[in-house]
């Protein structure tokens, strides 16, 4: 078939699944998704696939967390530059359920339409870029096409973080700490890769604002013990200066304010303009609490959670060296000890899928697809896993509507519309017929 009937024919099969397209976002926002705990999604998704028709896996992590796995295969001819290619989105969701209750739960994590936007915590990130995928998918199976590559698409488990290894050591920290703090981001896409899912790029579906982000910030998560001894209130005695007051707490004060400024000074001196964007590392102290119960112990402490980014390329131990010289300087004997760390990356060796996708890009909004703003390629995103294993891979997805935007509470809806996730599936749809070939 020819490119322009081909790709005509892609967007009218897309543009009739409009109805179907809302009704599986709110399928997969309204379902249970807590890193870990997010095997209802991964059920959904491989039932959905299944009834299109379409090979299916369910690659299991443990008991409530899996991957799910949609397959077309190639026919292997790789003549005319065919490859293989993965389209991925996480179906997990930060956060824990809220202590209110059920009622709350819905209200804050649930999905529903209103005036064609999709509003749920879970759908612009990240399920509504995985139904836009699927539909991507399902659109080249009505449509006849066979593939010479084989495209894949993979709905992963515990982007977000995994649930740690509760050794006494994190355990006593504190109750919530290293879980709150995403311990070990992008582990489901390593298990994807590690059980088998391979291919010659991948294409990481995330909030984009339909631009292309071809690098990602890796981290660094540091538990910065602050010693003291919590006295009874009726005998503290402050002195003069940081070191002479007991309190572990108080104390905690200074140093939370030198992380502060080395945190405000780190976006600047460690930016990385690569060319096709800059990637502004952040950090922030993401949980203060006792390390055990007061009056009970020879020594008391105070735990603060410092979560750094880490631009491609960073030294973690120079890093962490840094941050130790500027804890030094508050006077305050602090044991500083890291528990989770991943490098970020930038794609090597993306081009072909990088220009297929801006074909595609150009095809659907009749413009030059362009490279991502500092946002999105400053964060964690699963490329990082893929370009670790060796697969270059690149991130596009649509956009959340900014006036919503809250700040990353939970109860933060971040509405899609309905309109860019149809031109989202196209993209997809069209980038995957353009790499993987297509039969005549």
């Amino acid at each position: 078939m020819e490119a322009t009937a081909l790709a005509d024919r892609v967007i009218e099969i897309v543009d009739g699944q409009r109805q179907e397209l809302v009704e599986l976002c709110l399928s997969l926002g309204n379902a249970r998704d807590y890193a870990g705990d997010e095997i209802a999604v991964a059920q959904a998704v491989e039932a959905w696939l299944d009834e299109a028709g379409i090979e299916t896996r369910l690659q299991r992590i443990d008991a409530a967390s899996a991957n799910a796995v949609g397959i077309l295969r190639g026919t292997g001819d790789r003549s005319g530059g065919a490859r293989s290619l993965i389209l991925n989105a996480h179906m997990d969701t930060q956060g824990a359920a809220p202590a209110a209750g059920a009622e709350e739960e819905r209200r804050l994590r649930g999905a529903h339409e209103q005036d064609g936007l999709l509003f749920g915590n879970g759908l612009a990130n990240d399920k509504a870029q995985l139904a836009a995928q699927m539909i991507a998918m399902r659109t080249i199976v009505r449509a006849g096409f066979r593939l010479r590559e084989t495209l894949y698409v993979t709905g992963v488990a515990q982007e977000t973080g995994a649930p740690p290894e509760r050794g006494e050591e994190i355990e006593g920290w504190s109750g919530i700490g290293p879980r709150m703090s995403q311990v070990r981001e992008g582990h489901g896409a390593r298990w994807l890769v590690e059980h088998g899912i391979v291919a010659d790029y991948a294409l990481v579906g995330e909030i984009t604002d339909f631009k292309l982000g071809l690098g990602q910030a890796g981290y660094l998560r540091l538990r910065i013990a602050v010693p003291g001894h919590l006295r009874y209130t009726p005998l503290l005695i402050r002195g003069e200066t940081p070191g002479d007051n007991p309190n572990p707490f108080e104390r905690a004060a200074h140093v939370i304010s030198a992380l502060e400024s080395w945190a405000t000074d780190y976006e600047t001196t460690d930016a990385l303009d690569f060319g096709k964007g800059t990637i502004v590392p952040r950090a922030q102290v993401c949980e203060v609490a006792a390390g055990g119960l007061p009056f009970t112990e020879v020594s008391d402490s105070c735990n603060v959670f410092f979560d750094v980014r880490l631009v491609p390329g960073a030294r973690p131990a120079e890093i962490l060296d840094r941050v130790r010289r500027t804890l030094g300087a508050t006077g305050l004997d602090c044991e500083v000890s890291p528990y989770d760390y991943r490098r970020g990356y930038l794609a090597e060796d993306a081009d072909p899928l990088g220009e297929a996708l801006g074909r595609a890009h150009r095809r659907v909004f009749d413009e030059a697809m362009e490279f991502a703003e500092s946002g999105p390629i400053s964060t964690w995103r699963d490329t990082n896993a893929f370009n670790e294993a060796g697969i270059p891979a690149v991130c596009y997805g649509g956009r959340a509507r900014s006036a919503f935007l809250g700040g990353g509470l939970a109860g933060d809806r971040r509405p899609m519309a309905v309109d860019d996730l149809l031109a989202l599936s196209k993209v997809y749809a069209l980038t995957a017929l353009d790499l993987c070939g297509v039969v005549s």
